[in-house]
């Protein structure tokens, strides 16, 4: 009889109970890159900078590339001074 009981708590009651855990909260230490200004705008608020990138857009005064496929961006980083 008690190897029936186990096995119904493993089936049924066990897998109640992980359902009903709550989420995890969001790592909000992380920096969202949403909050962060587009890439184009670095060169604004940085006129000594030529080149400047966030590893997936590289972008001049004359214009920006376009980001690879599986890119992960970084910060904003001037690559070439004027």
């Amino acid at each position: 009889m008690s190897l029936r009981l186990v096995a119904l708590l493993v089936v049924f009651i066990v897998p109640a109970a992980v359902a009903q855990t709550p989420p995890a909260a969001p790592d909000t230490a992380a920096p969202s890159h949403a909050t962060q200004k587009p890439v184009p705008v670095f060169g604004d608020d940085h006129p000594e900078c030529g080149e400047w990138s966030d590893g997936c857009i590289v972008c001049t005064r004359e214009g920006c590339s376009l980001p690879g496929i599986a890119c992960v961006p970084k910060d904003p980083a001037c690559r070439k001074t004027k």
